[in-house]
């Protein structure tokens, strides 16, 4: 039975969040060149790499800068682990939008990081379905006896460390483990496990919640210590380093921010 249900939620991860958590699943912004009436700037187009929890931010960002300049945007969603391992591996791409940046630790240990830029806040929650049916009220009820909880992986999404990181401070981690019934690769996955009710309570970022009416949030004040920074950074080996310093600009601009905000972001500040 076990392995049916997790069958089951696999197809409506793919069908719900399609194009999530897959290093070869790239999404293009627009469909052909000159669809404004430009056939691009000398041909030039750049790839961008990007958490999946940034996806609907960065598809409307990606039109926008689309039309506003020309150059073709192709954005790849993923978790920021499965990102990290496609660009060591092929060193090809412009722009990478991890969901934390301490996820640029390994490009930029092993020199692939030219520029850096912080973008917006990441903000943990804990969420729950509409409605509430476990009565989660608190961190400390994701371990009582027959609760499901959802987390992300760890070693593959900043919101899997962030949760790990978040329950062992509270000395809560080994006493939730076992209710735990999956282990995401992105947070996208999370938001379905709730949104059909195969979780009772999982972590997931603040920005998840808008827009939706399937899940919502818990309270709980001592979560906001765990806020991330969000950046943007070009890659050394970019074939189109003045596009993908100019997509890092815009991505940050006045006028980018008030899409982040409109998907429940705030800014970061320079400097975090």
């Amino acid at each position: 039975m076990f392995k049916w249900s997790r069958l089951y939620i696999l197809l409506a991860v793919a069908l719900l969040t399609a194009g999530c958590g897959s290093q070869q699943n790239l999404a293009t912004t627009s469909g052909t060149p000159g669809d404004n009436g430009k056939q691009g700037v000398e041909g030039k187009s750049i790839l961008v790499y990007c958490g999946a929890g940034l996806r609907k931010p960065m598809d409307e960002l990606g039109k926008m800068f689309q039309e506003e300049t020309g150059i073709m945007v192709e954005l790849s969603f993923g978790g920021s682990a499965q990102c990290t391992a496609q660009i060591l591996t092929t060193e090809k791409g412009d722009v990478f939008m991890p969901g934390d940046v301490a996820e640029l630790q390994p490009l930029t240990e092993k020199g692939k990081v030219k520029l850096q830029k912080p973008v917006v806040l990441h903000i943990p929650v804990l969420a729950v379905p509409k409605g509430n049916p476990a009565g989660i009220k608190s961190l400390q009820d994701m371990a009582k006896q027959g609760v499901k909880v959802a987390l992300g992986d760890p070693q593959s999404c900043p919101i899997g460390k962030v949760a790990d990181k978040i329950l062992k401070d509270q000395g809560l981690l080994e006493e939730v483990e076992p209710n735990v019934v999956v282990r995401t690769a992105n947070v996208s996955e999370l938001f379905t496990y709730l949104a059909l009710q195969q979780a009772d309570a999982a972590i997931i970022w603040e920005d998840n919640l808008v827009g939706d009416d399937k899940i919502e949030a818990v309270s709980v004040p001592e979560m906001k210590q765990y806020i991330k920074t969000v950046p943007v950074a070009s890659l050394k080996f970019s074939q189109q380093p003045e596009a993908a310093t100019q997509f890092m600009d815009f991505v940050t601009s006045e006028k980018a921010m008030a899409v982040w905000k409109k998907w429940g972001f705030k800014p970061a500040l320079e400097g975090n």
